[in-house]
């Protein structure tokens, strides 16, 4: 009897190691299903862009390119499903005149905000670019001015939820920026779940980089790639064709101007907040 109660005791202090657990790793988050007020959103988007574009405010000038920008299937493709756009913050880099800015204040509405980028040497060569002089026909609570050189352009982390390029990613490249470590920053400038918005010129993706860029290009190959070694995630990609572009000219020739092969790209931030690479 003791001696069966000892063997039991020995197996079961030999037994008790291989019942230990390792120690679990915290769940990584998963993405937010769509919510039932972002589905109703996107319900609601036609109606939402057409006040957007017949806003009372919009000026001509800016009506006048709706169609040629195709800004409704700009809009449509960037807007998300899993998060509410209404009260979203805004970033339009190098916004120039407010063309996209204004536009996406009103689909914000006025409890979001959307901010207007342009550079120094812009305002300098462009002087309605100034915010001053902006503030005298831009009366929209819901926007606000910044004023940065490419090198400098920077917010606290998840200061935005929306960025936008408007044709103008390659003018990074084009006047020197460093646009490894400012794609970084857009990175860390997001919210988690937070989109950029890339539209631009494409160009022959075999051209080396400046070459495209002095065509006032960059082939959307390369800003993928770009993106994605920052750490974003791609979650969309449309492309505007022309039959007048071969992609070698640049885009202000009189034969091609408004007339270039163009895409979409959307990239988000990771829900998790952490790089996807």
């Amino acid at each position: 009897m003791m001696r069966g109660a000892a063997v039991a005791m020995a197996l079961t202090s030999l037994a008790l190691p291989a019942l230990a657990q390792p120690p679990v790793a915290p769940p990584i988050p998963e993405e937010p299903r769509a919510c039932e007020a972002c589905l109703a959103e996107k319900l609601e988007l036609p109606q939402r862009l057409n006040k957007a574009l017949k806003a009372d405010d919009r000026s001509m000038e800016h009506r006048l390119r709706d169609e040629n920008r195709q800004v409704r299937r700009i809009v449509e493709t960037a807007w998300p499903t899993m998060r509410e756009v209404t009260g979203a913050r805004v970033l339009d880099v190098a916004s120039g005149g407010g063309y996209l800015a204004i536009i996406f204040s009103s689909l914000v509405g006025e409890s979001g905000h959307v901010d207007i980028h342009n550079t120094p040497g812009w305002i300098a060569q462009f002087p309605g670019m100034d915010p001053e002089m902006q503030r005298k026909w831009i009366k929209r609570q819901n926007i606000g001015w910044v004023t940065a050189g490419w090198n400098d352009l920077d917010a606290p982390d998840g200061s935005y939820d929306f960025i936008l390029l408007g044709q103008v990613y390659h003018d990074i490249i084009f006047e020197g920026g460093d646009f490894e470590a400012l794609n970084q920053r857009f990175f860390d400038m997001l919210s988690p779940g937070g989109r950029v918005i890339v539209e631009d010129h494409d160009a022959i993706e075999t051209m080396p980089l400046m070459q495209q860029a002095n065509l006032h290009r960059i082939s959307h190959g390369d800003v993928i790639g770009d993106f994605l070694a920052a750490g974003f995630q791609q979650v969309a990609f449309e492309e505007i064709e022309s039959r007048h572009d071969d992609r070698k000219m640049n885009v202000f020739w009189p034969n091609v101007r408004g007339r270039t092969d163009r895409y979409i790209l959307v990239f988000e931030k990771p829900f998790d907040g952490r790089p996807a690479r």
